[in-house]
């Protein structure tokens, strides 16, 4: 990844099913499966780009395809998969997502 930032905190989502996030290889949900973490764990991330949605069909902003770069350097994490704070499980899935993870400007990098 060219680009990036200070790495800060994120949360893998726990607010609707499938809970948690999975941690792909690259910023494309056909991309491989390399692990995944639990709901509400933090995550350190350095960076974003945009990449292929894994939610399309999910209500905005969570149909969202931007993708954080996990600060080891070990994959991507998708916007929907991913908060700003811990959430709680919403067993109805009317409540609303909870705050969306941040993607700062100076962040966005591009894929090398």
């Amino acid at each position: 990844m060219s680009g990036g930032c200070a790495p800060y905190q994120i949360f893998a989502q726990d607010r609707w099913t499938p809970v948690g996030t999975a941690i792909r290889e690259q910023p494309n949900v056909l991309s491989t499966q390399v692990g995944s973490y639990v709901p509400n764990k933090s995550i350190t991330v350095n960076g974003w780009v945009y990449g292929r949605a894994a939610y399309p069909t999910n209500p905005p902003p969570w149909n969202s395809g931007i993708w954080f770069h996990l600060a080891d350097g070990s994959g991507w994490v998708s916007f929907p998969g991913v908060r700003a704070t811990p959430t709680s499980f919403d067993p109805t899935g009317h409540a609303d997502g909870g705050d969306p993870a941040p993607t700062p400007q100076d962040c966005q990098g591009a894929v090398q």
